[in-house]
């Protein structure tokens, strides 16, 4: 049987349909604070990927420079610049030990005076600087010739 209308059976079926304003309002924050938590999540996984990035990119660049510098002798070469790639390096040494004297087998001075250097390595992309890191290298420099027989 079908209510009558204006009956009170009516009016209570037509109260129950639909949603109110308050619980559209309700459920529109809970969607929006969801969204704002996975946009921050979002944000800080794409920051991550950058930083990741460009520590590839400095490990990447200081291994070449460390490489190229095997060919650099610090005692000749106390500075310098080169490009590697898309990378400039620009090296500064500094005496760390005093140059000595090298030795033969036979206790006697060798034909090179070798020193302990710290090179300090900047390497710049576009001008910006990537990173700076130091290293040891042994320099060295010819003072004697050798004797003829």
């Amino acid at each position: 049987m079908l209510p009558i209308a204006g009956s009170p059976a009516m009016h209570e079926k037509r109260g129950q349909v639909g949603f109110s304003l308050l619980e559209a309002i309700v459920a529109l924050t809970i969607l929006a604070t969801a969204g704002l938590a996975l946009f921050a999540a979002m944000n800080q996984s794409v920051q991550m990927a950058q930083r990741v990035e460009q520590a590839r990119l400095a490990d990447s660049a200081v291994r070449n420079a460390m490489a190229w510098m095997e060919t650099v002798n610090p005692a000749l070469a106390p500075s310098g610049e080169q490009r590697l790639g898309d990378v400039d390096l620009r090296w500064q040494s500094e005496l760390v030990e005093p140059s000595r004297n090298s030795m033969t087998g036979h206790l006697q001075a060798g034909l090179f005076e070798v020193g302990l250097y710290t090179v300090t390595l900047d390497l710049r992309r576009d001008g910006q600087l990537l990173t700076t890191t130091q290293i040891r290298r042994v320099g060295y420099r010819q003072v004697r010739e050798p004797d003829r027989l």
